[in-house]
């Protein structure tokens, strides 16, 4: 039988599984959250990311959000003089890597590393976002050069990540949509962002690490976008993109990890008996064939135990037993 590493790798290649993969069996790290990445400040209180952008902790959500009223930028043409990026290089990359991944079983597991902010998203942070889209619009060009500097500085964030954790699969965040559609247009994210995004993509690829993007919301779009400049992977994959066709028309060009209505899960309407009918439904189909993980991020959810279950019983339905 596969090793859970193989296995895995095999659906982010866009082969098919000998078991179904289950997102508990990766070794990951989630870096950002001021433990020495600061690129959002997840602890209580009012504090300052890297850039000095100000954050709130909210203990309902249990996650920092910009501090109302205190934007870093608010006005994009003069980002050069307020953005300054931090030395990445004066980061105690070999302390932190050894500790995050001490126990990390890199022959039988593979390993994962998720860094929050990418262009758009840190565009949004440190500006209202209502004047970010408002700039997209307005000042283009300022938003272009904006992005490609974020770009160049994910870049070398992420080469020295790829050089210190060595991982399988690197993830960033970038949300382009809601729950109902995109932010912008398909034009204007085509025109500003993927330019950028794409040279993120192939900086991480041409290390021989995995991209994975982390997309909450809407992004069917610009799919093909993504695929084309070498997207793989893609997370969490909401309802409002339609799983049925995303299966249907990029089932073997695009590995969905996620999939499920877990913003339902979380609700007080959620029951076992809702949560099961959506879950079995999700299983149905994305499960046959390929490029599926099955992961549901429902931490809030009072019916957590519940869903834990019936992945791990609903992902040996679709495949063979796993190990």
């Amino acid at each position: 039988m596969l090793s859970l590493k193989e296995n895995m790798l095999r659906v982010y290649r866009h082969q098919e599984p000998e078991y179904t993969p289950l997102f508990s069996d990766f070794s990951s790290a989630m870096l950002g959250g001021m433990d020495f990445i600061n690129e959002r400040p997840d602890i209580p209180g009012v504090n300052l990311d890297w850039f000095g952008q100000s954050w709130t902790f909210e203990e309902k959500t249990g996650a920092a959000n910009p501090t109302p009223g205190k934007p870093l930028l608010t006005d994009i043409t003069q980002w050069k003089e307020v953005i300054k990026f931090p030395d990445l290089d004066a980061l105690d990359w070999e302390g932190h890597a050894a500790k995050d991944t001490a126990a990390w079983d890199r022959e039988n597991r593979p390993s994962r590393v998720t860094i929050g902010f990418g262009l758009w998203e840190r565009l949004f942070s440190i500006m209202p976002f209502e004047d970010a889209l408002c700039a997209l619009v307005e000042e283009p060009e300022a938003c272009y050069e904006f992005f490609g500097a974020m770009a160049d500085h994910k870049i070398r964030l992420h080469d020295l990540v790829i050089q210190h954790y060595k991982p399988d699969v690197l993830v960033m965040h970038d949300d382009y949509g809601d729950g109902r559609s995109l932010f912008m247009a398909p034009d204007t994210w085509r025109e500003l962002i993927k330019p950028h995004l794409k040279r993120v993509v192939d900086a991480v690829q041409s290390k021989g690490v995995i991209y994975e993007h982390h997309n909450c919301g809407c992004f069917a779009p610009i799919v093909e976008d993504l695929i084309e400049i070498g997207i793989g992977a893609t997370n969490l994959v909401h309802p409002v993109n339609d799983i049925r066709w995303l299966k249907e028309n990029y089932g073997d060009k695009l590995t969905i990890v996620g999939g499920f209505n877990a913003q339902h899960y979380c609700t007080d309407q959620a029951t076992e008996e809702s949560i099961l009918a959506d879950m079995e439904q999700t299983f149905a189909v994305l499960a046959p064939g390929n490029c599926f993980v099955p992961l549901c991020f429902a931490i809030y959810s009072k019916h957590l135990p519940f869903i834990g279950q019936q992945l791990v019983r609903l992902a040996n339905k679709y495949h063979n037993p796993r190990p």
